[in-house]
């Protein structure tokens, strides 16, 4: 998946990259990817005019600059840089001696000002390289997402309340119980808790499972499962197995498809019956949510 709007080209003309973190050259004020961000490396114009004390280390590929005193030469300041495991006579810009390095994460002050502040647009706030990405600052965005998941889920149930014909009010209850959300970081954290809990033919590959959460029949004994199935599996051969997990009677095989006892399985909160004939793959995705239910006992419009 491309994405254009983030991150710039290198400006050497033979590479022209695309890098999500560009570096600004201090010399020419271009742009350039992680690889061709020293002088050197894009053969910078303005270099003729830099200190010629400076020297770059081919180890770490910083700029190196001899100290006043001692007197040392280049070669040699390069030499006690590489014994202090590339830590001494590091070259700073004049703009970036004072540069306030402050992260927002409460206690870091570890922004390169070679490389500046990283932007979060999920909360607004200014990070450090190690803490740009927003799980790694638990950014309010996260709870944004997963606020509305469930609310999604919660309208899933509403409509399911609404379009399926209940005898009395303690089924009903037990019908529209939402699913517990699994995680509050995120879906990718979700998922990795989800496949700790999942029932399921262990002898599918994981990187063939497809994750999902399935509301029981109103007449199982049975609530809400999370189950996985192989993603190149029919949905109707899903729906042969979940009913034996429901523990109910599956007469799909004996009955027509406009009898009242047929099984189908209704995509929430769409509520729109599922073709017996499509892959996995091609029908839902990873935390959907399903509801197994007799015909006979959901209605085609909300009451």
């Amino acid at each position: 998946m491309e994405l254009p709007q983030v991150g710039k080209n290198c400006n050497l003309e033979n590479c022209n990259s695309l890098d999500f973190l560009p570096i600004t050259c201090p010399f020419c004020q271009k742009t350039f990817c992680g690889e061709h961000r020293l002088p050197l490396n894009h053969n910078c114009s303005q270099w003729n005019r830099v200190d010629k004390q400076l020297i770059q280390c081919v180890t770490c590929s910083n700029l190196i600059k001899a100290p006043e005193q001692p007197n040392l030469s280049p070669k040699e300041a390069l030499e006690e840089h590489l014994k202090s495991n590339c830590k001494i006579h590091l070259y700073a810009l004049p703009d970036t001696i004072n540069f306030d390095r402050n992260c927002s994460v409460q206690g870091c002050s570890s922004v390169d000002p070679h490389i500046g502040r990283i932007y979060c647009e999920g909360c607004g706030q200014d990070y450090c390289l190690k803490h740009r990405h927003p799980s790694t600052h638990n950014c309010e965005c996260l709870f944004a997402d997963e606020k509305r998941k469930l609310e999604r889920k919660l309208a899933a149930q509403e409509k399911m309340a609404k379009t399926l014909k209940l005898p009395d009010s303690s089924t009903r209850q037990k019908i529209i119980k939402p699913i517990p959300a699994k995680s509050k970081k995120g879906s990718i954290v979700e998922l990795m808790k989800m496949r700790t809990q999942a029932k399921g033919d262990s002898s599918i590959p994981p990187a063939s499972r497809m994750y999902l959460y399935v509301q029981c029949p109103k007449t199982s004994n049975m609530g809400s499962l999370s189950v996985f199935f192989d993603k190149k599996s029919s949905i109707g051969r899903m729906l042969d197995a979940l009913a034996n997990m429901c523990n109910i009677t599956n007469r799909n095989n004996m009955i027509s498809a406009t009898d009242p006892e047929r099984l189908y399985l209704y995509k929430c909160p769409e509520m729109t019956i599922i073709d017996n004939s499509m892959m996995l793959e091609k029908a839902v995705k990873n935390l959907d949510t399903l509801l197994l239910e007799r015909q006979g006992d959901v209605t085609s419009s909300e009451e």
